[in-house]
């Protein structure tokens, strides 16, 4: 006996005392081992992405020089927002900003792939919009491990263990999304574009207008006066709906305002559910949708929305059957919409989202490429 301990009870207090001293660096071992892993399968995420870019810049390009050392530079492009210390004015800063933004990435378009179509350039345009996403999440990452591998920090590399599952199922549809941008696939994003497509069926292609890389077209639909309008397919666009619409408005005598788009469903919630309700549904920063709300309420408009409900991953990755099956739907249920306005109204039908993937004129979804695998 020692200290009046037995045999055991001493064992179990030098277990006690081992414990103290190596658990941690053994729990910071596995963490770190975790964390790395996932911190690879990114950075092969951003290279397959890169290799991409590479291949359509030197197919439909055909730059003059390899293309690799100008996207490498590119992947670490940055968009400095405006000051906020002051709210007024901070709209037409975003704005400003914002604009400045997607003129540069049009030059690097041009830069990479010159002989490119423009529908290509606007493909090219979102890939590399994609992988500058998905890169700046992989330096992240390896930001906080390298930064906890160094300081031996353990609530670092359990606060970055527990958000990884999140991150990583962002990540991974963005890389899919980045595929498919590449290849000119349709996104679950483009649901609205493609509600839209379909109401402007039977349409003549020469009359419809370009505004703000937007495609506009009057229909008259059952005594209504229909201003129908989408982003520019079938490159990738999302166009500039807020100023497009302003547009509009001013030039039309508009009385309601119907936008659709996809939109975020709760976990549990069915994918492709399709809800009505009031107000501008458009994501992003805000400047569009208070282009329009500003219109709407200085000429005392109506507004309303329909959604398709999909997970952030579904919206930002190849459109599955499910989706593209929702749609026939929405436009039921939009066309029902526009039906309780009274005959001779004039209303603005907005088709939010990216258009990539999506011709002008859609008669049915068969037309389109969609993926036939349902999400889980």
């Amino acid at each position: 006996m020692l200290f009046g301990l037995g045999l055991w009870e001493l064992v179990g207090l030098l277990i006690f005392v081992i414990l103290i001293f190596f658990f941690p660096r053994v729990m910071r071992a596995r963490l770190i081992s975790s964390v790395n892993r996932n911190t690879m399968e990114i950075e092969s995420m951003v290279k397959e992405a890169k290799k991409n870019l590479i291949n359509i810049s030197k197919e439909k390009g055909k730059p003059s020089q390899d293309p690799t050392t100008l996207i490498d530079n590119y992947l670490e492009f940055f968009v400095v927002p405006p000051v906020n210390l002051d709210p007024n004015g901070i709209i037409q800063k975003f704005d400003k900003i914002l604009e400045l933004g997607e003129d540069r990435f049009k030059d690097m378009a041009e830069q990479i792939a010159p002989l490119a179509d423009e529908e290509t350039k606007s493909n090219i345009v979102m890939t590399l919009k994609a992988t500058i996403g998905i890169n700046g999440v992989y330096k992240l990452v390896r930001h906080n491990l390298e930064l906890a591998r160094k300081t031996g920090n353990l609530q670092i590399l359990l606060a970055l263990q527990m958000n990884l599952p999140l991150i990583m199922r962002l990540v991974k549809a963005q890389s899919k999304g980045a595929e498919a941008f590449s290849q000119g696939k349709p996104v679950g994003d483009g649901l609205g574009p493609l509600v839209i497509s379909m109401l402007m069926k039977g349409a003549d292609l020469n009359n419809l207008e370009e505004v703000q890389d937007m495609i506009f077209l009057k229909k008259n639909f059952q005594g209504r006066k229909l201003n129908i309008m989408r982003a520019k397919g079938p490159g990738a666009r999302v166009g500039k709906v807020g100023k497009a619409a302003s547009h509009i408005i001013e030039k039309e005598s508009i009385d309601r305002i119907i936008t659709v788009d996809a939109a975020a469903k709760m976990e549990g919630e069915e994918t492709g559910k399709v809800a009505e309700g009031i107000g501008v549904v458009i994501g992003g920063l805000g400047v569009d949708k208070w282009f329009i709300e500003e219109k709407a309420v200085s000429n005392d408009l109506k507004i309303d929305a329909i959604i398709v409900k999909m997970s952030p991953e579904e919206a930002i990755q190849p459109m599955t059957s499910s989706i593209a099956k929702s749609s026939k739907e929405a436009l039921k249920i939009l066309e029902k919409s526009i039906m309780r306005s009274p005959e001779g109204t004039e209303v603005l039908v907005i088709g939010v989202g990216n258009s990539c993937g999506l011709p002008n004129l859609i008669n049915d979804t068969s037309q389109i490429d969609i993926k036939n695998t349902e999400n889980k």
